[in-house]
């Protein structure tokens, strides 16, 4: 079985593709890594910038039958939708609030130009985002109307795992312990490119910055709700842990106000 991850940039699109072969995994199935010809062996993921009909026809001979999982940031070319559509492959698709998205391209920006590194450099501020913005939704829009995408929001990637993880064992039609699938995450630092992790990140843009977003992409807010029940309780904890002084902290601050009877 062949199974397309598909996801904007920023947006956890990393977590799902690897959440999703492990989901494969935990149901005993073999997964393929691939390597040259069929792609360059920089990168430890099954990532491809455009996946097409050949590429496809050749990973299916190369498998021979086994299952594989491929990553992608392109569009769905009309014969793969096809296929797709078809149930002859699987895809699924992440998504993130679009405010939340240009403020990691900003840190990733940010990390880039310290390090000397070309990836992301030009994004310095909010504006310098929006170009690329326009077209990768648009790329995920044309991924969403394809019938048989599971679509998962960078809220429910990141902070309710499991319902994401039950929601590719269904559509992969099998049964797996989905504690085993999300052990192997227990570590942040075994999730490709994490980066903070925030819950409700969109929250540390300026309002008007944030009405820049809020009207360019108003009918994509219309049809998706990223906040999420567990996003709003998991950034309450965040703010909490963030203004809660450890027990260090704290013993030094009583004998502070002891010393000097505050």
């Amino acid at each position: 079985m062949i199974y397309i991850c598909y996801g904007i940039t920023k947006s956890a699109s990393t977590f799902l593709y690897q959440l999703t072969e492990e989901t494969f995994i935990a149901a005993g199935r073999r997964i393929t890594r691939l390597g040259p010809p069929l792609k360059e062996s920089t990168s430890v993921e099954n990532y491809f910038d455009f996946i097409n009909l050949n590429l496809l026809s050749e990973i299916q001979e190369h498998v021979k039958g086994q299952d594989v999982v491929l990553k992608t940031h392109g569009p769905p070319l009309r014969e793969v939708a096809e296929l797709i559509a078809s149930g002859r492959i699987l895809a699924n698709s992440s998504i993130r609030d679009p405010r939340e998205i240009a403020l990691s391209m900003i840190d990733h920006g940010e990390r880039s130009r310290r390090w000397k590194n070309t990836d992301f450099s030009e994004f310095v501020a909010v504006s310098d985002t929006l170009d690329i913005l326009d077209i990768q939704i648009s790329f995920f829009q044309a991924w969403a109307q394809i019938d048989g995408v599971r679509i998962f929001k960078y809220n429910d990637i990141c902070h309710d795992s499991a319902s994401v993880v039950r929601s590719i064992v269904s559509q992969i039609g099998t049964e797996v312990d989905i504690d085993k699938v999300l052990n192997k995450f227990r570590s942040k630092t075994t999730i490709g490119q994490f980066s903070k992790g925030k819950a409700l990140r969109y929250t540390e843009m300026s309002p008007d910055d944030q009405s820049i977003f809020l009207e360019r992409y108003a009918e994509f807010y219309k049809a998706f709700a990223f906040d999420t029940p567990n996003a709003h309780r998991i950034a309450a904890e965040q703010k909490g842990h963030a203004l809660r002084p450890s027990g260090e902290l704290a013993q030094r601050l009583i004998n502070f106000r002891r010393r000097f009877r505050l």
